[in-house]
């Protein structure tokens, strides 16, 4: 080995230095003594390699901290700030008041009682909001800044011991957890209309988090734009800015970005068969998986290809969430990671896994930071599932949360009419899945040959947003919540009306 400087402080050995860590030993830190006495003929390492990997970690934690906890907990004090003095709760009340002046004098009281109500649920929430940014800016002071302080202090000025102490800590489960944060009850007033048999109607209804019992679907989905592409495409990822989307199939080295018309705008040629790709919701660019060599890649903005780094098992899917994690579908899990590869840790329970046999799709809610995934769970293929070839075999859509805990499964949408006919249907087959605004899951569905609305916290069925009438619909991608890209299997993408 070559010669290294001691660093002092070895207890066993008075007035010699460390010189070495024994990997057999859980990387203790040994001197030359130290390894003729007791370790002689364990795997050793250099100090000197050994602190500069802690100092690495070190810095990526300090990074994270800087780059990514701080200026979202930042965003969110302002927005908790911000809130209560957003006026839209005044507008409500005059919306409510006009609508009231139409009335007769019999219904006054229905007014004030639902202004009161407004007034309650303003208040209510405005003392949500300060709570929240009480906890925020308390997290904020007691937490995140001391750790970066301390990070900075050692990575600058502290010992060797110093450097690994913390390293060792941050790797045992320090963690920048954040407080648990009240929900806003989200208010809104729907006016009715007026009516002198139905009173009770006329004056209208506070929505509360955006629904009320008179709730009804959609009957008819408007189809803005419908266009058939020449290539086939399983995946489909809408683009942050302008009405595009990236377009890609799992046996095709090609990715296509495409406008609503169908037009190609760009091509990338990867070189590679890219099994999946997935939209960073923070930078707009592009990461896909390989599963020839179980690459990670990601496409920079001047189209160069980066490969980021490698999982252990075949990658399928892959998705970039709204706190820049990458979340990778592979055969036997899903597992979250860090952008440059590291595994992300969920505390001290161990790495963010779930078990799932073939994640092919896998996709994040900006909202909330939910994970959903479709797993085949080993079925081969649609015409084999419906031909009974797969006894007790069940693909699913799989619901998590940004930890990858699992919240539910979806296996079944219950007993209900297939298109065209009148039978009842128990089947279910899964095929990709996205978010909309609210946190819902929206669904592709083969037996059904439509795009279905599943519940966030359920996993209940709750609408039918789209029915084919012709190919059944392959993959799905919701921009804006306005827009819902909707692909078929026979390569017609309809971009329809989202509500």
């Amino acid at each position: 080995m070559a010669a290294q400087t001691p660093v002092p402080g070895c207890p066993r050995h008075q007035g010699l230095g460390f010189l070495y860590v024994c990997k057999s030993c859980e990387d203790q830190l040994l001197c030359m003594e130290c390894v003729t006495d007791s370790h002689n003929g364990h795997k050793l390492g250099k100090l000197t390699d050994y602190v500069a990997d802690q100092k690495r970690e070190v810095q990526q934690y300090a990074d994270k901290l800087s780059k990514i906890d701080i200026p979202k907990t930042e965003g969110d004090i302002k927005e908790s700030g911000q809130h209560a003095k957003s006026g839209r709760y005044q507008k409500m009340m005059g919306r409510i008041r006009r609508q009231g002046k139409q009335m007769k004098d019999d219904i006054d009281n229905a007014i004030d009682m639902l202004v009161r109500m407004c007034t309650e649920l303003e208040e209510r929430n405005a003392d949500i909001s300060e709570k929240n940014k009480t906890a925020l800016t308390k997290y904020m002071r007691e937490d995140l800044k001391p750790k970066l302080d301390r990070c900075k202090q050692v990575l600058t000025s502290g010992t060797t011991v110093d450097v690994i102490t913390l390293a060792r800590e941050i790797r045992n489960g320090v963690s920048t957890v954040p407080p648990s944060l009240s929900d806003l009850q989200n208010v809104g007033y729907k006016p009715g209309t007026i009516s002198t048999e139905l009173l009770d109607s006329m004056l209208g209804k506070l929505l509360v988090d955006g629904v009320d019992e008179s709730y009804k679907p959609i009957p008819k989905c408007v189809v803005l734009y419908e266009f058939k592409t020449s290539f086939l495409y399983n995946t489909c990822q809408t683009c942050l800015t302008g009405d595009e989307a990236w377009l890609s199939f799992w046996d095709s080295e090609t990715i296509n970005r495409v406008d609503l018309k169908g037009k190609v705008n760009e091509r990338i040629e990867c070189q590679v068969k890219v099994s999946s790709i997935s939209v960073s919701p923070t930078t707009g660019r592009v990461w896909f998986c390989v599963r020839s060599d179980n690459s990670i890649r990601e496409i920079m903005t001047g189209g160069d290809i980066v490969t980021r780094f490698n999982v252990e098992n075949k990658p399928g899917s892959v998705c970039i969430t709204s706190d820049d994690m990458v979340v990778v579908g592979m055969n036997g899990g899903i597992q979250m990671y860090t952008t440059d590869g590291l595994a992300v840790y969920n505390g001290a329970s161990g790495p963010c896994r779930q078990v799932a046999f073939w994640p092919h799709h896998v996709t994040s809610c900006t909202l909330n930071g939910d994970i959903a995934a479709v797993d085949s769970d080993g079925v081969i293929s649609f015409e084999d599932f419906m031909a009974g070839k797969n006894p007790g075999k069940q693909p699913r859509v799989i619901v998590m949360d940004k930890h990858l805990n699992l919240k539910f499964y979806c296996k079944d949408i219950g007993t209900r009419k297939t298109y065209g006919s009148d039978t009842q249907s128990t089947k279910f087959y899964p095929y990709d899945v996205c978010f909309d605004g609210a946190g819902d899951v929206l669904v592709t569905e083969y037996v059904t040959k439509s795009v279905l609305l599943i519940d966030r916290n359920t996993g209940h069925y709750m609408r039918t947003v789209y029915t084919s009438d012709g190919g059944t619909p392959w993959c799905i991608s919701l921009h804006d919540d306005r827009t819902l890209w909707v692909v078929h299997r026979n390569r017609t993408t309809k971009v329809i009306q989202y509500k």
